[in-house]
């Protein structure tokens, strides 16, 4: 469990942000202790009244960016927490930023909408309460379950799925290929002269030209968040790698790699509409320093990040990254760039390849195992779809025993999908109350290709899969047809 919280997927498929830690106890400002202790604590929330020095509740008050509402993390001594830590990850509690952070209150929060339990409750374990209106339910769910790999203890407001009928806001825009015409001063296009790019986070233009240059980075940019975080590194104009001709040909190679791929999007500065996350390609020629140890595991593949999805090369303008975070032209030479850049900085092989992966939720999403479905929940006997969480822009029906659905665009629809459908990304979510089989208005069928949903058969068990938006599931579990 990553201590400080939600471990951002804030470039997808080129890279999550660093997995932050707990920076030193003495970081930020003093906690103040608080005199209020009679706040109102949510339901079913882990508890203990024992006495002791490390007996003790704590609260985090801060804001969630990307909800843009007001969220609490509660801590307590049982679970290992010292007033020295908590301050700690107080200071850092959501994208690296501070919260406040008080002593001897338990968190309130007008307008919960769920309790999220993170980690082993003995061990540094904590609890995050969300609010809100009804319709961000699915959003915290989401969050809890899937990114910070915690257990959702809905309020009695998210027990339904109806539609909102609210005009979509930052919703995922499905990816197309984008073909253009060559920039002026630039060799005609490899597609009829034209230069055809997948707009996707996985996705890569031809070699030798700027992503940016041949797709929309604000439709990348909706497929995962995005925020500037800049990481500056010291200029040493004395260091011996500025004189290295074979050093700094490959770092100039990786850069050209990276600015092809969407990854420009959010780490080529001059590329993004507030600045760079977290590693920066344009961040000068050493800019490979901004570049964390884990990070560089990832992008030449000794860690996993299989489960961010990717293109054959064949259709991405010859770019891999089916055994690499990177997409790249030359997996051996980006493979080895990375053990020597690695062993440069103290890390062996060994340790390369036992570094945590990034994201590790992405995997989660096609690994996960659904359980039974409550009751009122699944294709009931009238052939009505009902679920959990909010309106939903995506479901799916699959033959029990399937993979689950993860990231696009090679395992969101997984071998045993009979039925999906999503919603336009211009229109609206759908609520309960359409039927198996059925497409909404504003909605499109993804599978069967063309023609009716085969008719489930009476008895048999199958997985209802049901997202808020693409990758953020809100029901996934089995239920029998009747």
């Amino acid at each position: 469990m990553n201590r400080s919280g939600i471990v951002v997927f804030l470039s997808g498929l080129c890279l999550a942000c660093d997995p932050a830690t707990i920076p030193t106890p003495d970081a930020g400002a003093p906690m103040d202790a608080a005199e209020d202790t009679s706040a109102v604590s949510p339901p079913d929330a882990p508890r203990s009244d024992a006495p002791g020095d490390l007996m003790f509740v704590a609260r985090c008050n801060y804001m969630n960016t990307f909800s843009m509402s007001a969220e609490c993390r509660e801590y307590e001594g049982a679970a290992g927490w010292s007033a020295a830590l908590v301050e700690a990850d107080c200071m850092r509690v959501f994208l690296g930023r501070a919260g406040t952070p008080a002593l001897g209150v338990r968190c309130s929060v007008d307008n919960p909408v769920g309790v999220c339990a993170v980690g082993d409750p003995s061990a540094l374990g904590y609890i995050t309460i969300s609010s809100g209106p009804a319709s961000g339910c699915g959003a915290a769910q989401s969050a809890c379950e899937t990114f910070a790999r915690g257990r959702f203890t809905p309020d009695a407001r998210c027990a339904g799925c109806e539609a909102t009928g609210e005009p979509p806001v930052g919703v995922f825009i499905p990816p197309y290929v984008d073909c253009r015409p060559a920039r002026t001063g630039e060799l005609p296009g490899l597609t009829d002269g034209e230069v055809c790019t997948p707009t996707l986070i996985s996705g890569s233009t031809e070699p030798g030209r700027r992503y940016a240059d041949y797709a929309d980075c604000n439709v990348v940019r909706t497929q995962r968040p995005y925020y500037p975080f800049e990481v500056s590194v010291p200029v040493v104009p004395a260091d011996p790698r500025l004189t290295d001709t074979t050093y700094m040909r490959d770092v100039a190679w990786l850069r050209t790699e990276a600015e092809a791929s969407a990854c420009a999007c959010c780490h080529s500065a001059s590329r993004t509409p507030d600045g760079a996350s977290i590693w920066d390609t344009e961040a000068g020629p050493l800019w490979v320093d901004t570049v964390s140890d884990e990070a560089l595991a990832m992008l030449g593949g000794f860690t996993d990040s299989g489960g961010f999805g990717f293109y054959p090369s064949a259709e991405n303008n010859g770019f891999d990254r089916s055994n690499t975070g990177l997409p790249t032209t030359d997996v051996s030479r980006l493979r080895a760039f990375v053990l020597r850049e690695l062993e440069r900085r103290g890390v062996t092989e060994t340790e390369t390849r036992a570094l945590a992966p990034f994201a590790p939720f992405f995997r989660d999403l096609i690994n996960f195992s659904p359980l039974a479905c409550d009751a009122d929940v699944g294709v009931l006997a009238d052939g009505t779809i009902a679920w959990r969480g909010g309106a939903a822009r995506g479901l799916a029906v699959l033959e029990a025993g399937s993979a689950s659905p993860g990231v696009p665009p090679n395992w969101d629809l997984p071998v045993g999908t009979i039925f999906a459908i999503a919603a336009d990304p211009t229109m609206p979510a759908f609520g309960c109350g359409l039927r198996y089989g059925e497409v909404p208005e504003g909605g499109r069928q993804r599978i069967p290709l063309s023609g009716a949903a085969p008719a489930l058969v009476a008895g048999r068990t199958y997985y209802l899969y049901v997202e808020r938006d693409v990758i953020q599931p809100i029901t996934r579990c089995t239920f029998v047809a009747q």
